[in-house]
């Protein structure tokens, strides 16, 4: 059996379930096409193997089927659910995606309208125009910092003719992970890999994206996106966070759970159950193939959003200093090692873990790995590994308020913006 291929068999359903996935993404984007990666994903969804978008769309409904795309900055896939009686056609027709997709001028157009939109619809909600920002200032130059949906001015540049082999060279053997769950034997698993395999043969695929990482910039710097008549501002704040897999990151999991990853966490409790500023309150590390945010995140009112920020800012100070403490600890590795077994308890879920981890880099064992390496963390462990990573005089702070409210609070608070930008200017 390949080290690229995943079968997680399954008794007791009709279904199947088959992805195929690259090893490269969207932080693969030409500078100034930024978007581009994810455009040529799409377009390929809507026409391929000489069948348009409606037609296309029509035999994937006659089957009861789904074929969809998924973009990652790491990773693209095509994945697919269907009957197990139609696996052979629905492998057919997603192959043909990879392997002779239309391109049509018209739907190419199409595509970058609606990607525009879709930059509308990003910046109306405030929690997406947070996150794009956010990716945007953390840390200038890295791999992820730009935005794979892509901006008005990089779509614009996004021309149809290079798109043929542009795909392709996304789509190579090199680059081919494939998994494959459902109520079949391993033979019939290994074939639809096979086939999905054989689409992509003969290419050379595009070289990897290089994945230093600059140096986290220093200070606190505090970035308001300004969104006139805001009556409650989105906050996210953050710095880089270790590459996921053992080591750090899993050392850091309690430490997440504990400051902000339960209802009973010190940023809940703080921000919303004492004091009612936020409905929510949280914190969040990123899974990537290279070092990837922690964040934390809140949605106060934007009377109490500068308090708020103190608040956290002092709650962060001395998470820092003083790691957590015994109690928070057991709980917070109880609760981790009680979850895990949700997230693989179906054949689908297990294909897709381990082909994730596959495109990470990481074995496919890792999640089942998990419970033990959590077992074995000591308080002290947590302590040193935040001591290692914890930046709370060194943070990118994104607000999105209404400028002419804010910066007066924010100047009260002894925290001026370091930077104001327009809503709608990325």
């Amino acid at each position: 059996m390949s080290a690229r291929f995943h079968f997680a068999p399954a008794v007791g359903t009709p279904l199947c379930w088959f992805s195929a996935a690259t090893r490269v993404g969207a932080a693969l984007d030409p500078v100034g096409r930024e978007g581009m990666t994810r455009h040529v994903a799409e377009l390929a969804r809507r026409g391929a193997g000489g069948l348009d978008r409606a037609a296309l769309d029509s035999a994937i409904d006659c089957l009861g089927a789904s074929i969809e795309v998924e973009v990652d900055r790491d990773w693209l896939s095509v994945t697919a659910t269907c009957l197990e009686r139609h696996l052979d056609r629905t492998v057919e027709l997603a192959a043909s995606v990879l392997a002779d997709p239309l391109l049509e001028r018209g739907e190419h157009e199409m595509l970058l309208r609606e990607s525009l939109h879709e930059l509308d619809d990003v910046r109306d909600d405030d929690a997406s125009l947070a996150d794009r920002h956010f990716h945007r200032v953390c840390s200038p130059g890295h791999p992820y910092a730009r935005t794979a949906l892509g901006t008005q001015e990089s779509l614009a540049r996004i021309e149809l003719a290079p798109l043929a082999d542009y795909h392709a060279s996304l789509w190579a053997p090199e680059h081919m992970v494939v998994g494959v769950a459902g109520p079949m034997t391993v033979a019939r698993a290994e074939t639809v890999a096979d086939r999905v395999r054989a689409a992509v043969a003969g290419r050379t695929g595009a070289r990897p994206p290089a994945l230093d990482v600059p140096p986290f910039p220093p200070g606190r710097r505090i970035i308001l996106v300004d969104k006139p008549k805001r009556t409650q501002c989105q906050v996210l704040l953050g710095h880089l966070a270790p590459v996921y897999g053992p080591g750090d990151f899993v050392a850091l999991m309690p430490l997440e759970t504990a400051f902000g990853g339960l209802f009973s966490s010190r940023l809940m409790q703080e921000i919303r159950v004492a004091r009612g500023w936020s409905y929510g309150a949280g914190c969040r590390m990123s899974k990537a193939r290279a070092p990837h945010w922690f964040r934390m995140w809140m949605a106060p009112t934007a009377d109490h959003a500068a308090d708020a920020l103190a608040l956290t800012l002092s709650l962060y100070d001395k998470l820092a200093a003083g790691g957590l403490d015994a109690d928070e600890f057991q709980l917070a590795i109880h609760h981790l090692t009680g979850a895990l077994p949700f997230a693989s308890a179906t054949a689908r879920q297990r294909m897709r873990l381990a082909l994730r981890h596959d495109l990470l880099d990481l074995p496919e064992d890792f999640p089942a790995q998990l419970p033990a390496l959590l077992a074995a963390l000591t308080v002290d462990d947590v302590r040193e590994a935040a001591g290692r990573w914890l930046r709370p005089r060194d943070l990118c702070i994104v607000m999105v308020a209404s400028a002419d409210e804010m910066v007066p609070r924010l100047e009260r608070a002894g925290s001026p913006p370091s930077e104001i930008v327009a809503y709608d200017s990325y």
